[in-house]
């Protein structure tokens, strides 16, 4: 028998296991939070807008549901392979049709984004009708985050001076947003918010907000009722009821849900 005949056949290396996805937000309970909003319908196209590596796309395709995509920035820390992902700027916008999804989720990237304009109505015109876009964000308008900026000049979403030289600048919280202006464009682009609730309420604004928001509720509505702003009454409900909210005034970490129109 030959030589050729009698050796073995060369062994395949096996592939290095994929390392599983952590989460990188510092409140991981808002994950849980925001699997509780999800549809029931596990056959709805869902996609995960600023994925990091993966953790809540990974938290989805667990939950049984079947279509689910993802997208972000840097493509080799993505670590969930069995889900198609695109790599994408999310400044710039996404790479994916008019009214694809019946829900699109960002988990606390959008206070990492340049430009809230273009980010905002993406994730909108890639949203179905009557589909859902989930934001959630640090919640700069709680009483805790504008006690802290009336102390120290920045709100606890970036409460020290941010790194300029930072290379990866934008894993820093660069662009923080309220509340108002998630308000504001979800209403331009097409979308009414319809909840708007948080991951935990903060200990510390409980007394506080016993306090403060019978005044924060009279002064606002004193503002917005003046005679000048008539014309806006309708706009001025919508920001009273959402604003005033114990999610908005106590709340860590807002989580917005608005419905395409």
């Amino acid at each position: 028998m030959s030589l050729v005949e009698t050796q073995a056949p060369p062994r395949r290396a096996t592939p290095a296991p994929v390392e599983a996805p952590r989460a990188i937000t510092f409140q991981p309970c808002i994950y849980d939070r925001v699997l509780e909003l999800l549809p029931d319908d596990r056959s709805a196209a869902i996609l995960d807008v600023g994925a990091g590596q993966g953790f809540f796309t990974r938290q989805l395709t667990d939950a049984g549901y079947t279509q689910v995509e993802a997208c972000d920035y840097l493509e080799e820390e993505f670590r969930c392979p069995e889900v198609p992902f695109r790599q994408a700027d999310l400044s710039v916008g996404l790479p994916y049709p008019d009214d694809h999804f019946d829900l699109v989720v960002s988990i606390e990237v959008v206070e990492h984004i340049e430009n809230h304009f273009v980010f905002l109505r993406e994730l909108v015109r890639v949203t179905k009708p009557g589909g859902r876009v989930i934001v959630t964000t640090p919640n700069v308008m709680s009483l805790s985050s504008r006690w802290h900026f009336f102390l120290f000049g920045y709100d606890d979403c970036a409460p020290l001076p941010i790194n300029p030289h930072c290379e990866q600048y934008f894993l820093q919280h660069i662009n923080p947003i309220s509340l108002a202006m998630l308000l504001f464009h979800f209403e331009r682009y097409g979308a009414e918010v319809v909840d708007v609730t948080t991951n935990r309420m903060r200990k510390g604004s409980r007394i506080a907000g016993i306090v403060l928001k019978p005044i924060l509720r009279w002064a606002l509505r004193r503002r917005l009722a003046s005679p000048r702003h008539a014309e806006r009454a309708e706009a001025s409900a919508v920001h009273l009821r959402w604003v005033l909210s114990d999610a908005n005034l106590l709340g860590r970490i807002t989580i917005c849900v608005a419905e395409k129109r």
